[in-house]
């Protein structure tokens, strides 16, 4: 049992490899990647609220047309110590879906400073991952990020990992002064994006990677992820025979257990 076990195993690993000889033969939609936020620069809304997005805490954001990066609205912050009361503000995005385990996400933002921050004025944004019960997984923590004065900056933050089993994740980004009189702070952010490589070479790798770890509920799954978005690919049939030697596999591993 043990030989079947270890020839069907290399079998879906070399028909994986295999499809990676036929990359040249791939169709036009080998780099795509999609964004998981909607109305990612805020141009959905009624007044100064932003469809989709929660402005929150004691002197929270505004959707704005007084500046943008890309069409006509941004979201404005603008704090003001009272005293030395800190004035803080939040911008809240919450994402319910099945993500991908094992995929990186990449988030990025532009970020444009009206004048510069005083009174230990700071900047961060924070993303955490939610399982199905809504309980958080994990999360970056606060992490801190600086800007240009006047001009638009893109903030990119690479390889973010999905914990196993992620069905919703929250972004927050953070404006903040400290306790001190005189401090303020004024920012506009816009096309808050949170992207992951979902092209064809992005799944078949991945899938790979699950056959090679042994992970064969996950790479059935990605293979399904793949038929559904990529029905007509060349790499349908493999897909097709890999994900039916995997699944005599796992019946084959249950018989023996």
């Amino acid at each position: 049992m043990k030989h079947l076990f270890l020839s069907i195993c290399l079998i879906g690993i070399v028909s994986i490899n295999f499809l990676f000889s036929d990359e040249e033969e791939a169709d036009a939609t080998d780099s795509k990647t999609s964004s998981i936020i909607n109305n990612s620069s805020f141009e959905s809304g009624d007044g100064n609220q932003a469809l989709g997005w929660t402005f929150a805490h004691n002197q929270p954001a505004v959707r704005s047309d007084s500046d943008s990066h890309t069409g006509k609205y941004s979201a404005y912050i603008n704090l003001k110590n009272d005293g030395e009361k800190p004035s803080e503000s939040h911008i809240i995005k919450s994402i319910d879906g099945k993500f991908l385990d094992g995929f990186s996400y990449e988030l990025s933002f532009f970020v444009k400073q009206k004048r510069s921050g005083t009174g230990g004025y700071i900047q961060q944004y924070f993303i955490e991952w939610f399982n199905e019960e809504k309980q958080a997984r994990e999360g970056t923590g606060f992490k801190d990020f600086s800007s240009k004065i006047g001009e638009w900056d893109k903030i990119i933050v690479p390889d973010i990992k999905i914990p196993e089993s992620a069905r919703s994740v929250k972004l927050l980004f953070r404006f903040v002064t400290a306790a001190v009189s005189g401090g303020r702070g004024e920012v506009f952010i816009d096309d808050i994006n949170l992207r992951s490589d979902n092209s064809p070479q992005s799944i078949l790798s991945h899938i790979n990677l699950k056959v090679d770890q042994a992970q064969f509920k996950s790479a059935i799954e990605l293979i399904d992820v793949f038929l559904k978005k990529y029905p007509d690919d060349l790499s349908k049939q493999k897909m097709l025979n890999l994900k039916s030697r995997l699944i005599k596999f796992q019946n084959l591993e249950n018989l023996n257990d």
